[in-house]
């Protein structure tokens, strides 16, 4: 029989498994094996003539957004718990290698994998599940929660938790390939990633997604369209442009305010935005009308289609973000990895 591995039923009952914290001399897979105890499945049946539950990994950010994480635990624990799942949870300390994390996770046979955290945090999470056949849900923890909403998934964390065990689908996503990075959402270069640089995490902490429009106003005074080069695919694009975006899905923030018509999470295809102005009152006004109105009937932005990669350099470089995490600066290539992520949804969720 395969060899397995469960929680150990103690630390579940004393509440522990989810309270230790990784020291710097320790290594995450570690912790992992720490939280977890050996057993074979046939040794299970031999005790209690049952097949083994099912089991959950649940990576939880405790600084992301405002929710509390003993509310965070407590949900997970209720959901789980009632469902006869087992389960355990690992914190994030912002130096955590995802791959032997959750790697580990997805060879030691865990039937589902939770990103309790912000977009950054579920774009990271879902790295290690490129191609495995282990599903990704996810609890909308974070400052922005744009993928959670895209997808339909509730903001109400134990109605989304409900999803985990109870009445779901499975949604095949398509994935950006930043470098060594995944993305599901947009990458972005120019004032966003201005604007998501210079924007601290305790201002986000305080006011959420208004910390992003008072940096945004803050950066808008200074900031000057350049010339980008953009390979799309096979065509070369030298725009002279505030923002180049590639987009996997469409909400812009909050709905109904998308990027652009038609952008889709599962439609094999990665919508690049290139957005034209060169002054600064053109560019407030840009804003403004992104804001309140989206990009419909906007005439500064220009789309192409990529099917395979978007490459974009520019001189000076600029800082790039993905999924609201700044990942370094340009040149950066966007490949796009077609349906290959699954993520709980709730099962009326449209496609």
């Amino acid at each position: 029989m395969p060899r397995c591995i469960a929680p150990d039923p103690t630390a579940i009952a004393l509440g522990r498994l989810d309270s230790e914290r990784l020291e710097g001399r320790s290594r995450p897979k570690e912790r992992v094996e720490r939280a977890v105890k050996p057993y074979h499945q046939d040794s299970a049946i031999e005790d209690g003539g049952h097949a083994p539950a099912k089991r959950a990994f649940v990576v939880l950010n405790p600084v992301g957004g405002s929710s509390d994480p003993a509310f965070i635990r407590s949900t997970v624990e209720t959901a789980f718990g009632d469902a006869g799942w087992d389960h355990c949870i690992y914190e994030t300390t912002g130096n955590d290698d995802f791959a032997a994390v959750v790697g580990g996770a997805v060879r030691e046979g865990f039937d589902l994998v939770v990103a309790a955290g912000g977009d950054g945090t579920v774009s990271l999470v879902a790295g290690p599940l490129i191609g495995a056949d282990v599903p990704l849900g996810i609890l909308p923890v974070g400052t922005a929660n744009v993928l959670s909403r895209e997808l339909g998934i509730p903001a109400d964390l134990q109605q989304a938790a409900a999803l985990f065990t109870g009445d779901h689908s499975l949604r095949a996503v398509d994935v950006m390939q930043v470098g060594n990075r995944y993305a599901l959402l947009q990458v972005g270069i120019g004032l966003d990633s201005l604007m998501i640089r210079d924007t601290d995490r305790e201002t986000k902490r305080r006011i959420g997604r208004r910390a992003y429009l008072q940096t945004l106003w803050e950066k808008l005074r200074g900031h000057r369209s350049q010339r980008f080069t953009v390979v799309v695919d096979s065509e070369r694009l030298r725009p002279i442009a505030w923002q180049v975006l590639v987009a996997n899905a469409g909400t812009l923030g909050v709905r109904p305010l998308r990027w652009g018509p038609n952008i889709r999470l599962d439609d094999g295809e990665l919508d690049v935005c290139l957005f034209y102005g060169r002054t600064i009152a053109n560019l407030g006004r840009q804003i403004r009308y992104l804001i309140s109105r989206g990009v419909r009937g906007a005439d500064f932005v220009r789309y192409r289609k990529a099917r395979h990669s978007v490459s974009i350099v520019t001189d000076p470089p600029l800082p790039v973000q993905a999924d609201g995490e700044i990942t370094g600066t340009t040149p950066v290539t966007v490949a796009l990895l077609p349906h290959a992520l699954r993520i709980v949804v709730p099962a009326e969720n449209p496609r």
